[in-house]
């Protein structure tokens, strides 16, 4: 295990700390506080200084499937990338099969690009020269996420589970072992909608950042499979976001193990449950 305050050098701490309350600033228009902190997002910021957090880290996307236990492999399993580099670079159409993939990093957000393979080699310049920019495009452990920086980069080329559609995602927010709520993401390659629900799957009446709504749906036939496998992976932290693929066929993937999601930058538009989630998240700190 390791902690914020184990991993940066004293002067470079104070400065994460620093950065990282004035980005929640900015977002909230409050300061966090860790000596005393209350909100949901208020206890996520505490966490990325003092919390234990598991190593190897659970941000690199590559070594997810290693918190998978034993007890539950035979219900899901991690996408198994095609092709991987230490380098940004790609694979010749001679050596991935022709099919739809995503080109990734292993470390932080967003770092994606939709390929279709073979391709041609203006397709391949434009996609090396946006890889290029995800190393600049923001400094994660300058705001305080360094568990993004305690392994090497990488760069894999991960088969699309879903085809040339987008994948059916349910992002389950595990605290303390049990599930808080759920995002159902659909379309979100096309025509992004967001949904939010209970630990049961019911809907909740309420939103985060704003994001357009789609059909409320009812809970898939795989839904206990689903929240079994999310509690026992997150069980393993304190708090984590804990994302699933499920396939038409009832097969389940292990996407990512989110720590903080969006920096704590989540914005929910009641503060009901902002205070509901914050006391189930008390474990995060030593603060009561």
């Amino acid at each position: 295990h390791l902690r914020g305050v184990d991993y940066y050098h004293p002067e470079d701490l104070k400065l994460a700390i620093a950065r990282g309350a004035d980005f929640f600033h900015k977002v909230h228009g409050v300061m966090p506080s860790l000596s005393d902190p209350k909100t949901y997002n208020e206890k996520l910021f505490w966490m990325k200084v003092f919390c234990d957090i598991p190593q190897p880290s659970p941000g690199n996307k590559l070594a997810v499937g290693n918190f998978i236990p034993n007890e539950i492999s035979h219900l899901v399993s991690p996408v198994k990338p095609r092709w991987l580099s230490d380098e940004i670079s790609l694979p010749t159409n001679e050596e991935v099969p022709p099919g739809d993939y995503f080109f990734k990093a292993n470390y932080g957000s967003g770092y994606q690009l939709r390929i279709v393979y073979p391709i041609s080699e203006t397709t391949r310049r434009k996609a090396l020269s946006q890889a290029r920019r995800w190393s600049r495009r923001t400094d994660m452990e300058g705001l305080g996420e360094w568990w993004y920086y305690t392994y090497p980069k990488e760069y894999f080329l991960e088969p699309s589970v879903s085809g040339q559609g987008s994948p059916n995602e349910f992002q389950f927010t595990v605290l303390g072992g049990k599930t808080g709520f759920i995002q159902h993401i659909r379309n979100r390659f096309e025509n992004y909608r967001r949904n939010l629900y209970d630990r049961n799957f019911r809907p909740l009446k309420l939103n985060i950042d704003g994001t357009a709504q789609g059909e409320v749906i009812s809970a898939p036939a795989e839904f206990s499979v689903m929240r079994k496998v999310a509690e026992v992976i997150g069980s393993q932290f304190k708090y984590a976001r804990v994302d699933l693929f499920l396939l038409p066929d009832g097969d389940l993937k292990l996407n990512e193990i989110t720590l903080c999601p969006g920096n704590c930058s989540g914005v929910f538009d009641d503060p009901d449950p902002d205070r509901r989630f914050a006391d189930m998240a008390d474990d995060l700190t030593f603060v009561r």
